[in-house]
């Protein structure tokens, strides 16, 4: 059986990336491999490595034990793919290798490529206009002596598999979420003029004093953008943070806004109220990385730990 993959759609090579896989010639023309067989006292043997010996060498050639992939992620999708649920629905074990496409122009907002053996390999290949990008986190809610806190973004890739990474799109952690800010009051003096003794006109004076609303804080950037905190405040996009909503008059504050892509939010005007969300990871998982090929490591926008 040939192997599922051989290029990406912009010709970068995959199965070289992938590599050991054995070539055979057949009708004139030499094809790669999935599974080779050996015949050994009449029966027929799966083979799960083949090595030749070069220059007094043994070298390994062919990785016959792991399970060949090829899958396109090609719909919008606000759920997580998680590669090995897909992969239980045809395999078992822990040896994978493939390529794994997020396709042009489409949204997804966590991929996950789980924790398979150390020799595993995944290419992961973003086309153009694609994007992994985490939800924003909402903002928080005005409050007097208790405004909440914005919420932090989602992280946009997970693994704990060795990785190739070909970024032709965008990879980005959700931005984080505006925090509340603090409901206050106003205090307004009243002039009074009344009629007095023997018609004479009278003043008198005094304090009033009101609640004034704070502003709640933006929603963070992301897929989709975080909810806002509301009193004024708006929704992130999947392009940037939702503004805070502006406080009344007196003491009360204006809320946060909501970070933009793979940004931590805003903390409330003078720091009066709640505190902002963090930025989502861009990737959790970075030192799984084994090379960058064709478009590289592209557009990575927040943290890359692990």
């Amino acid at each position: 059986m040939a192997i599922p993959y051989n290029t990406t759609n912009t010709g970068t090579n995959v199965r070289d990336a992938l590599d050991k896989h054995l070539r055979i010639k057949h009708n004139g023309s030499w094809q790669y491999v999935e599974d080779v067989n050996i015949k050994d006292g009449g029966s027929w043997y799966d083979v799960k490595e083949v090595h030749v010996k070069s220059g007094g060498s043994w070298h390994l050639v062919h990785e016959g034990e792991h399970f060949l992939f090829k899958h396109d992620l090609n719909t919008n999708s606000s759920g997580n793919f998680d590669l090995a649920s897909w992969i239980s629905n045809f395999y078992s074990g822990n040896k994978i290798k493939g390529l794994l496409t997020v396709t042009s122009n489409k949204k997804r907002q966590q991929v996950n490529l789980g924790n398979f053996s150390s020799d595993s390999k995944v290419y992961l290949r973003l086309e153009s206009g694609a994007r992994i990008q985490g939800r924003g986190g909402n903002g928080g809610n005005a409050g007097q002596n208790s405004a909440s806190n914005g919420q932090n973004g989602q992280r946009a890739l997970y693994t704990r598999t060795p990785f190739i990474i070909d970024n032709g799109g965008m990879i980005a952690g959700g931005g984080g979420g505006g925090a509340g800010g603090r409901n206050g009051t106003v205090t307004q003096t009243i002039t009074e003029t009344n009629n007095c003794m023997k018609g004479n006109q009278c003043t008198n004076q005094y304090d009033v004093t009101t609640n004034q609303s704070g502003g709640g804080g933006g929603g963070g950037a992301g897929y989709p953008g975080g909810s806002s905190g509301g009193n004024g405040a708006q929704s992130g996009q999947t392009e940037g943070g939702g503004q805070g909503g502006t406080g009344g008059a007196g003491s009360a504050r204006s809320g946060g806004n909501g970070g933009g892509i793979g940004n931590d939010g805003n903390n409330p005007q003078n720091n009066q109220g709640g505190t902002k969300g963090s930025a989502g990871n861009a990737v959790d998982g970075w030192g799984e990385k084994l090379s960058a090929e064709g478009d590289g490591n592209g557009d990575i926008r927040g943290n890359k730990v692990n």
